[in-house]
């Protein structure tokens, strides 16, 4: 069984200062995180941050590609000398013993390769504010060696209702100040995103004063109630997916 290793740096973006607040939603799910690993969360001066980490071991299962077909030509094989068997001879293919096919055939399984992978994950709470937060995400990525297609940024989504949750691998930030921080300082788009959506304000109204207010303000019981039910272990659980891809870095 072969072994590797991988790690991920897991942002949660918000306003440090302001719990419970819907702009503070990335921060809260890198908490339940934590909590998930039992990492215990410390200050790291260097980075303006909070930092948790968390190792954990994952079996990864994948097919098997089939062997190569050998090709024989006539001048090196026996049938050069003792002409085609039978079975070539009326047009048919001989078995080919090494081939996935082959082993399906005679056990009712396809082969597999297993894979130990150690996941190691360091959560992430930048302590500074949310336009400037990315200065932090880039020298804990400095720091810890960790590419930018290693790093995955938790952030609230006024766009999706409360609970719903999408990923992004890069791309614009669609007006988040936070993101929009991560890529000037990571010089990079090309990280991944996950959006925790946190529902629209009560008007139709999109000026800033509005959106400021509603992002600003603290989730009401029945949402925070949400959240636990649709967030929290959801998101874990496809963050460790994600971080566990084969086809990604």
């Amino acid at each position: 069984m072969a072994t590797a290793t991988k790690h991920m740096l897991v942002v949660g973006l918000g306003n440090y200062t302001h719990p419970g607040t819907r702009h503070n939603i990335g921060m809260m799910v890198v908490d339940s995180l934590a909590q998930r690993f039992q990492a215990p969360w410390y200050k790291k001066g260097a980075w303006q941050a909070e930092v948790a980490t968390a190792t954990t071991m994952i079996t990864l299962k994948k097919k098997k590609k089939p062997a190569p077909r050998k090709v024989r030509f006539p001048n090196d094989s026996a049938e050069a000398k003792s002409g085609p068997s039978p079975a070539l001879a009326t047009g048919s293919r001989a078995p080919d013993k090494s081939s996935s096919q082959s082993l399906l055939a005679q056990t009712g399984t396809e082969p597999v390769e297993t894979t130990t992978l150690e996941l190691k994950l360091t959560f992430l709470k930048p302590l500074q504010l949310m336009n400037i937060s990315g200065s932090s995400v880039s020298r804990a990525a400095r720091d810890l060696g960790i590419p930018a297609t290693n790093i995955l940024v938790i952030h609230d989504d006024m766009e999706r209702e409360i609970g719903k949750l999408s990923f992004k691998n890069e791309g614009s930030a669609n007006g988040h100040n936070g993101v929009k921080s991560c890529v000037k300082y990571l010089g990079t788009q090309h990280f991944t995103r996950l959006r925790v959506g946190i529902g629209r304000p009560p008007v139709a109204s999109r000026a800033s004063n509005v959106v400021a207010g509603y992002v600003l303000g603290r989730f009401k019981p029945l949402e925070i109630e949400q959240l636990e039910e649709l967030v929290y272990g959801k998101a874990g659980d496809e963050i460790i997916r994600v971080s566990t891809d084969p086809n990604r870095a």
